[in-house]
């Protein structure tokens, strides 16, 4: 059986993940680090009002995404398999990344089976993170500025998956590909950021 043909494993996915990272590959980390900033600067708000993010003024956009510092420069992010009980975590430590095979002090804790983890973290195009969040994927941290982080992350392999396709920003049609990434990138990220809130204020209804 040949490497690809071989079934993917959560640490092979996390592995692959941090190495294109690391390399600025297709410069996602560049589309995807604003999109995070503006949405963890809007949850300075309230769950209530960051539901309605669109709306906010320009303004009010540009004030509460200087209250924040960039994201992705010194997170911990831990994936627990809940099937099988394997977790792994990437540090992110001033924007480059390293993978281990335990979690220690983790920002961020992302449970799933482990079938629903490698599938997100392969980009697997028959899964939509949205669609399992609050369900068979749960996010949690102390921090929801943190969370926000935790989400942004589970849309790289979507945007990976956007720029294997032929979306290349790095080439000499860039404008096009500029507009494409930035534009998958926002709406997977508000996508999760949405679920993940009306995911919480159902939750808080119960109480």
């Amino acid at each position: 059986m040949s490497d690809e043909d071989k079934p993917k494993s959560l640490e092979t996915s996390l592995r692959h993940i941090s190495q294109n990272i690391n390399s600025d590959r297709f410069m996602l980390m560049e589309y995807l680090g604003p999109v995070v900033d503006g949405c963890r600067a809007a949850l300075n708000v309230s769950l209530e009002k960051a539901h309605d993010l669109h709306k906010m003024s320009e303004d009010d956009f540009e004030q509460h995404i200087s209250s924040v510092p960039d994201s992705f420069r010194d997170l911990t992010i831990c994936l627990k398999s809940t099937d099988t009980d394997d977790e792994y975590s990437i540090v992110f430590d001033r924007g480059k990344t390293t993978v281990y095979d335990e979690c220690f002090e983790p920002d961020v804790i992302i449970t799933g089976d482990n079938e629903i983890l490698v599938a997100i973290c392969d980009s697997d195009p028959k899964l939509s993170p949205p669609e399992v969040l609050g369900t068979s994927l749960k996010v949690s941290a102390s921090d929801n500025l943190d969370i926000v982080e935790g989400l942004g992350f589970l849309c790289y392999p979507s945007l990976l998956r956007v720029a294997q396709s032929g979306v290349d920003p790095s080439s000499l049609l860039s404008e096009d590909a500029d507009a494409v990434i930035m534009a998958a990138a926002s709406d997977l990220v508000v996508k999760m950021i949405r679920k993940w809130i009306d995911v919480s204020l159902k939750v808080d209804d119960r109480y």
